[in-house]
């Protein structure tokens, strides 16, 4: 048999009108081989086994709660093309793959046990993030183990591109308000470089008084950098996008990567210009026109605000395309171009890889066996505090206060709350809540996403030390935070305020955050086989009330004390 022979391929012979024989042949069935062990192993562990409660129903499988999740989630419904996407990057390769030998390396197995026991630990502690997780490094092993290192630098870009297809919600929320904060920066100073003359406090940015004219700050403008204008919502499908573009046009890894890193200033100079135009807009059309109008607590959008939405795809996207100019002048033509992607490695076809494919079937069917023999069921300890909170502390009368209907309708299943109002003789208020959560890992809700749903502006986020008289201490996050309401038209009230916020364990152990007792509870579960059912203590004070530029700065020193004094006796009094 001559070299041609043994290194032409199926498709070389599907051409002639021939079957596969010899080498080829084996090669042929090796790839089948290989191609159905990654199939069953993917489907069993991903699709088939009841892995984790989403949306507190029964277990389904990991890619099941994935479509889910990503469906009923707008900001992350690009997730749901990333397969096909994959599909089209390894279709274009076809040719070069199919010239690859079957040569399944060994080295496989270690990144393939490390996702399985990733795996193990998401359905220990009923979490679909480290699924996804386990599904990304499972892939990867099975790549190597049965294809080899060649089939593992050819696949290498697709699997790493297969990362966008997993919704990426903690990521999200951890980056959310650094952005918002950088965005209204950033803006406000470009604004006062207009001589528009803009106050910045937090992620509000106002117009500033002019006495002259007869203006009160904020007369001709009020915005406030939420989170659809932080950039993070466009950020991940940006990143997207500049990854499978560079892939597509530009020749070398080190490009690729400038482009896809340009993603993330990007998406905030799209977002900082468009907030320059709202802001712009507001200033000569008015804020009906600029922004819209709010309707009995509702704000209803303007065209404006909408079209100014698409100025930031619009912006990202022509500064990534001008970027690839620079980069690579001949990148257009290289994108209609189909593309070899690898070159052909020698040592013909392969064989038939038995070992390695009972290797990976029996690592999946082993992971699936752990996961069958551990005990998954879901047993809380105790909470860690109490829900009867006094009614009297050194110097403050308390006042208990029912949950609300709207509390009761937001709150998940099982969660508990226990509210009283405090008033000191000295006129202070001091709003205490302790919140008991449910039987979910995330039924807490973070105070920085709670607070300016109902309106609050969050200027600064610290994490502070708390003293308490029985000689423990916490750490606790403490968000400077001011509301404006309007009382009459052009009579403008702001009201300052502090909250106080931190979690407490079925132990005792407390964290400052909320992504600290997520992390913690994961942890404890899995090393120490303990469940926490966590709660939440929330303490809100009002500082001041009075129009806006004319508050007592030193006002709120007075009153950090004074809570401070009141956390001292408070706190042991609803440990358990």
């Amino acid at each position: 048999m001559s070299n041609s022979e043994l290194l032409s391929t199926p498709a070389e012979s599907a051409e002639t009108g021939e079957l596969p024989t010899g080498a080829a042949r084996r090669g042929w069935d090796g790839r089948w081989l290989a191609l159905g062990v990654l199939g069953l192993v993917i489907v069993l562990l991903f699709a088939v086994w009841p892995y984790q409660h989403w949306f507190f129903e029964a277990r389904t499988g990991v890619l099941w709660g994935w479509v889910r999740l990503v469906v009923t989630d707008a900001e992350w419904q690009f997730c749901l093309v990333v397969p096909l996407l994959v599909g089209y990057v390894i279709y274009r390769q076809r040719q070069a793959l199919l010239s690859l030998p079957l040569a399944g390396s060994w080295w496989g197995v270690p990144l393939m046990v490390m996702g399985l026991a990733i795996y193990w630990m998401g359905y220990k502690v009923d979490t679909g993030y480290l699924g996804f997780l386990a599904a990304q490094m499972v892939l990867g092993g099975l790549i190597l183990l049965l294809g080899g290192w060649s089939w593992g630098r050819a696949l290498m870009f697709p699997w790493l591109f297969l990362a966008f297809m997993w919704p990426m919600f903690p990521l999200e929320e951890r980056l959310a308000f650094p952005l918002r904060m950088l965005t209204a920066r950033a803006s406000g100073s470009f604004l006062d470089l207009l001589g528009m003359g803009v106050v910045r406090e937090g992620t509000a940015l106002y117009s500033a008084a002019d006495p002259a004219a007869g203006l009160q700050a904020g007369d001709l403008f009020r915005l406030d950098v939420e989170e659809p204008c932080s950039g993070i919502r466009s950020l991940f499908s940006l990143m997207m996008v500049s990854a499978l573009y560079g892939y597509l046009t530009l020749a070398t890894p080190g490009r690729r990567l400038l482009l896809f890193l340009s993603a993330i200033p990007l998406a905030m100079l799209g977002n900082f210009v468009r907030m320059v135009m709202l802001a712009v807009a507001a200033r000569w059309f008015g804020s009906d026109f600029a922004v819209g109008r709010n309707l009995d607590g509702h704000q209803e959008m303007s065209f404006f605000h909408s079209l100014a939405g698409f100025v930031v795809f619009g912006v990202a996207l022509a500064g990534m395309f001008a970027v690839c100019s620079m980069l690579e002048r001949r990148h257009w033509k290289k994108l209609r171009r189909p593309q070899a992607g690898v070159t052909a490695a020698g040592g013909g076809l392969g064989r038939v890889q038995w070992p390695q494919a009972c290797m990976a079937l029996g690592l999946g069917l082993a992971g699936l066996a752990l996961c069958a023999r551990t005990d998954a069921s879901l047993t809380l300890a105790e909470p860690g505090i109490g829900l009867n909170l006094p009614l009297q502390t050194r110097g403050f009368q308390g006042q208990a206060l029912e949950m609300t209907a709207q509390e009761q309708n937001v709150l998940d299943e099982g969660v508990r709350l226990a509210r009283t109002v405090y008033r000191s003789e000295k006129g202070l208020r001091v709003l205490a809540t302790v919140v008991v959560g449910g039987p979910g890992k995330r039924t807490l809700h973070r105070p920085e996403v709670c607070l300016p749903g109902q309106g609050w502006t969050i200027a600064s986020s610290n994490v502070v030390p708390v003293s308490f008289a029985d000689g423990r201490e916490v750490e606790a996050t403490l968000l400077q935070i001011f509301r404006e309401t309007e009382l009459e038209p052009g009579q403008r009230v702001r009201m300052r305020g502090l909250n106080f916020y931190w979690y407490v364990g079925s132990d005792g152990t407390t964290r400052p955050d909320y992504y600290g007792h997520i992390s913690k509870g994961y942890q404890d579960a899995i090393l120490r086989n303990l469940n926490h059912r966590w709660s939440m203590v929330s303490i809100f004070v009002p500082v001041s009330e009075a129009p806006p530029g004319q508050e007592d700065p030193l006002l709120e020193f007075g009153v950090l004390e004074e809570v401070r004094a009141f956390l001292a006796d408070w706190v042991p009094a609803i440990r358990r």
